[in-house]
């Protein structure tokens, strides 16, 4: 009875039911390339890297699925029925890379062995993928020209190609969101792969039953027979759309990595932007077929529009932090509204470039088409040069001339893709070359970096995984700025970043060889340097990363001079499986959870690579951003980590409010340290020395760190979920933070203070009862209560009231732990500064710090040095 209900609806439109399938049909092939590029971006390191190769490797096989299928299933009797064998190949190998892929995938480490060259990487990048989905991809390439051939005879004269992409595109930007948004997120990636194929088995199964009613070809009672190529005005046209094809792809790519450095870059940022170019091109193609003025308008007119329509959209580029910034102001604080507003911002740069793009794409497809009896050659033509596009504008031509000119060039590009040679189209043309070379003339800039009130930019690369520049602020200390979004390194931060390397290599008995997993301004991994005996290797991804290192010398001035410190340009998880070293400590660095392929760093599976590559008595400290994490997402990730490191402790980097950085150190068994443990682990005086100067040279210091034991950090993460590379729940459930107001950071860390029980005896060898262990407890309850206070310190305060309400409490904090330097110092800089103006209130502080800490010696030091009254 369905199937009669259908037939009758076949019957009587025979047209819709092609156009449904082509949409559902659309809707798998983006679900395909989504999950393939999360999948493929754990093999390569970086969500760009991963996005160019599946788009190379999409586009080529599209291009040979038409080049070599195409016009053999237009002159087809029976389309409908290679259309029905191409849906089931396509969902049959989806299939079979369910459980392939992944181990596929750890090819890249075969092929890309550590310290491989750049064009090895690269080659690795495109080569495999391609390789890889090829049988998926050339069956979707012929999938297109299948839907023309079964729509052609039914659709209005001349219409049937823009009908066909459009309704195609349409489902494409359908797939695009619901597999980003819901599919992922509630099925995983292998399920939602599975749900894909299905969606081909049902178009498959609907042109099946399609086939035996009004949609046959009544006509096709003979092999149907084409005429030979157009000569040398079809050449023109692929030509043409070889072009299109290449600058089409060149401006996404180009336009993506420059908004990288303005949107938050989740897993739904990368959805919008693609959902936003596809919708663009769908119009374009829809637009041409209703409107007929733009079916009557000359192919150069097209043309020259789309290369105006591209510099209108470099300029929109321009100003997109501007109207990303009016936009928030209309926003509400809502999760769905912050997307929403990046979604706006890629139509603002987007929509009116792709739809131009849209409508020529159409007009050539169409009238090649119209010529040869088949959209295959044309088809073909345009994947092939979009094929070439990542390849062309990913790693070549953004790093070596830029964003602004490699878009002038593609809109230049487009007024003269139309490959006529009339002396009418001359004006037109030079008229988009000349605005083109005016563009590139004026001020508009596309580097997007911050710049305090003071400060300049003394150093910029525009690299293809991101923009990296250098920032002198007015006070001459440098920082590194990544995409305009993180800010890494300075004076400011190097206490911090030498505990980093500090902690995790001071807890490990004898540390002979060690790995660090990210560097930031180097300034972690050169303190690990100073570690007498110890050889160093340390992997970063993005070479301008590296390449900056030079303007941090103060901050790390190991790096290039001690021979003991190797660095490696790689991806953390391809050099962890690919290498066959054993270490002692391996540290990774500060991942940003939101960005989109970072989740892949704290999955399961990393995890358990990086605890193959200790050494029989390693240790693995994970360092986490508390600023950058919300409390429920640290529970998954505490929750992954102690599935492959049961044997875990978390310890705090300082003391900081703002920027709280906690560690999870893993081991294969569980660890105490023995009393003076300190001691006896330090025999070198240079770096006791330097560890003075980061308060880390006794025990009380180090252990004064601790947070909680393996039993306090499973009762906090509780049941739940486990991020793998299956379920990257992290890539999910971090964007909260991203788009969300929130409590401030400092909130998060007593939470978490809270929600931890420490003992002495989990981390000291001694009796719960014994000096050592009384003194480290009451180091934590002077290091939470110190804590709790910066949390509700007052911001805004002059400074004798700033005084007045916090020091009386650090002076009660300082009565906890005559150890406790956090308070004590402090109050002795606020009697400093307070001495000539208050001499009496400087003096009440300092009689009271002496009071309640007599053990120690300066602020009676500072009494003596006081005026008397």
């Amino acid at each position: 009875m369905i199937q009669l209900t259908f037939r009758q609806f076949v019957s009587r439109s025979p047209v819709l039911p092609a156009l449904l399938i082509a949409a559902f049909s659309g809707f798998a092939g983006l679900g395909y390339e989504i999950v393939w590029t999360r999948l493929f971006a754990n093999s390569f390191g970086h969500e760009i890297v991963a996005v160019l190769g599946v788009l190379c490797a999409l586009f080529s096989g599209l291009a040979l699925g038409s080049f070599l299928l195409g016009r053999r299933i237009a002159a087809s009797a029976r389309p409908e029925m290679w259309y029905v064998g191409l849906e089931f190949l396509i969902g049959l190998w989806a299939l079979i890379l369910i459980p392939v892929l992944p181990a596929l995938s750890n090819l890249a480490s075969v092929f890309t062995p550590i310290d491989a060259s750049a064009l090895r990487q690269w080659f690795a990048s495109f080569a495999l993928p391609s390789v890889i989905l090829l049988p998926a991809t050339l069956a979707m390439g012929a999938t297109l020209p299948a839907l023309e051939a079964i729509l052609a005879p039914r659709a209005r004269a001349g219409r049937s190609v823009g009908w066909v992409y459009a309704t195609n595109t349409f489902g494409a930007v359908a797939g695009a969101i619901a597999t980003t948004f819901f599919l992922m997120p509630l099925l995983g990636l292998a399920r939602t792969l599975l749900f894909c194929a299905m969606v081909n088995a049902g178009c498959a199964l609907a042109m099946a039953i399609c086939s035996r009613g009004a949609m046959a070809h009544e006509a096709h009672e003979a092999q149907v027979r084409l005429p030979a190529p157009g000569g040398a005005g079809q050449s023109r046209r692929l030509v043409s759309l070889f072009l299109i094809g290449l600058l089409g792809l060149g401006y996404e790519v180009i336009a993506v990595r420059t908004l990288d450095q303005l949107l938050q870059n989740t897993i739904y940022t990368f959805a919008a932007l693609l959902s936003v170019y596809l919708l663009g091109t769908a119009l374009g193609a829809a637009l041409h077929n209703r409107l007929a003025i733009i079916r009557t308008t000359s192919t150069t007119v097209l043309a020259v529009g789309a290369s105006l329509c591209c510099l209108c959209g470099t300029v929109a580029l321009g100003y997109a932090d501007t109207f990303q910034l009016v936009s928030r102001g209309f926003a509400t604080a809502s999760m769905g509204m912050s997307i929403g507003v990046e979604f706006a911002t890629a139509a603002f740069v987007f929509l009116l470039p792709t739809i131009a793009m849209g409508a020529l794409f159409t007009r050539l497809v169409q009238a090649a088409r119209d010529c040869d009896g088949s959209m295959a050659p044309s088809l073909a033509a345009n994947t092939a040069g979009a094929a070439l596009a990542p390849i062309v504008f990913g790693p070549v031509l953004l790093p070596l001339m830029g964003a602004k000119l490699a878009l002038v060039i593609i809109a230049i590009g487009y007024a003269f893709a139309a490959c006529q040679a009339r002396w009418s189209d001359i004006l037109p043309r030079a008229l988009a070359a000349s605005a083109a070379l005016s563009l590139l003339l004026t001020s508009l800039s596309l580097r997007f970096v911050q710049i305090p009130p003071g400060g300049e930019i003394v150093w910029y690369r525009d690299g293809i995984m991101a923009a990296v520049s250098v920032v002198k602020t007015r006070d001459g200390d440098n920082y590194l700025a990544v995409n305009n979004i993180f800010r890494l390194g300075g004076t400011a931060s190097m206490r911090s970043d030498y505990r980093e390397a500090d902690i995790p290599l001071l807890l490990h008995p004898n540390p002979r060889h060690a790995l660090f997993l990210g560097l930031g301004t180097g300034a972690t991994i050169s303190a690990a340097a100073d570690h007498p005996g110890l050889v160093t290797e340390g992997v970063e991804l993005v070479p301008e990363i590296v390449d900056s290192f030079a303007l941090f010398a103060k901050a790390a001035p190991n790096i290039g001079r001690n021979p003991n410190l190797r660095i490696h340009i790689a991806d953390a998880r391809r050099y962890v499986q690919a290498t066959q070293e054993r270490y002692d400590v391996v540290v990774a660095d500060v991942y940003h959870p939101w960005i989109d392929g970072t989740a892949g760093l704290y999955t399961a599976e990393h995890f358990a690579a990086v605890k193959a590559r200790l050494a029989k008595d390693g240790i693995f400290c994970q360092w986490l951003p508390l600023h950058q994490l919300d409390l429920d997402t640290l529970r998954t990730i505490v929750r992954t980590f102690q599935t492959v490191f049961p044997h875990s402790n978390a310890y705090l980097a300082q003391f900081s409010v703002e920027t709280p950085l906690v560690a999870l150190i893993g081991s294969a068994v569980p660890r105490v340290y023995p009393v003076n443990w300190m001691q006896t682990r330090l025999h070198d005086p240079v770096l006791r020395a330097r560890l003075g100067s980061v308060d880390l040279n006794d025990d009380t210091a180090l252990f004064g760190l601790f947070l909680g034991g393996e039993k306090s950090l499973a009762a906090f993460a509780g049941p739940g979920l486990v991020n793998d590379d299956d379920h990257p729940v992290v890539a999910f459930d971090s964007t909260r933070i991203a788009y969300l107001p929130s409590e401030p950071p400092g909130a998060r860390l007593v939470q978490l203070i809270h929600a931890m029980h420490p003992s002495p005896t989990d981390v000291l060898d001694a009796g719960v009862n014994s000096p050592e262990a009384r003194r480290v407890a009451d180091y934590w309850r002077a290091r939470d209560r110190f804590l709790e206070i910066g949390v509700r310190m007052p911001k805004n305060a002059d400074t004798s009231s700033f005084i007045a309400q916090v020091a009386p409490q650090l002076i009660e904090v300082a009565a906890m732990s005559a150890d406790f330097e956090a308070a004590y110092r402090p109050v002795l800089a606020m009697a400093q500064a307070i001495r000539l103006t208050d001499p009496a209130q400087a003096r009440r502080l300092l009689e009271r710090l002496d009071h309640n800490n007599p053990s120690r010696h300066e602020a009676r030091q500072l009494l003596d040095a006081l005026p008397s009254n």
